[in-house]
């Protein structure tokens, strides 16, 4: 049986490792909420462009459901990326829905590769540039094949981007060319 004092008797080493280990832990615990927390802003971002509610970004596999089917493709692969080596199939469905999202965003398809090496600065500069959504783009987006589609209708559903109503400017009543003033109250 190995002890855990050292030569003098003491629990020093012991007492060294432990907190050696609590603080390794709590930095890990502090970077992970950071970039949990700057990720999900990001995200909550580009689906407010998009015109998906801001809650969706915080959300952790919901976020990558609603990433995946505003870039056209089933949400479900979120749930994938938790199986081992299939996982990776996740991932290529991710890239390609970046892909779609950035074409939608009027970014060439060269953005992609930016995704796929940090998603973090690809999250940042759509969240924060000057680009707007666009449901329709002109060409190049990527449509999940047959068997990478969810089978259920309520699964199928692609939010599209919400239009947004300006107030529409009054129209005037043509006037009568007898009347220049308009109809008159017989009342009175």
């Amino acid at each position: 049986m190995t002890s855990t004092y050292d030569s003098d008797g003491s629990a020093s080493g012991a007492a060294a490792a432990l907190l050696i280990t609590i603080l390794f832990s709590a930095f890990y615990v502090v970077i992970f909420a950071a970039v949990y927390v700057v990720s999900s802003w990001f995200l909550s971002k580009i689906f407010v462009k998009a015109g998906e509610p801001a809650w969706k970004g915080w959300v952790p596999v919901y976020n990558s459901w609603t990433f995946l089917e505003l870039g056209g493709q089933a949400g479900w692969w979120a749930l994938v990326a938790f199986v081992p080596f299939v996982g990776i199939a996740s991932t290529v469905f991710l890239c390609i829905a970046a892909y779609n999202i950035g074409l939608r965003f009027a970014k060439s398809s060269a953005w992609v590769v930016l995704y796929i090496f940090v998603p973090y600065v690809w999250w940042g500069i759509l969240a924060f540039d000057r680009s707007v959504w666009n449901p329709q783009p002109l060409a190049g987006i990527f449509v999940a094949p047959d068997w990478a589609r969810p089978t259920s209708a309520i699964l199928r559903y692609v939010p599209q981007a919400r239009p947004v109503y300006a107030p529409q400017p009054q129209q005037q009543q043509p006037q009568d060319p007898q009347n220049p003033q308009g109809p008159q109250n017989p009342m009175y």
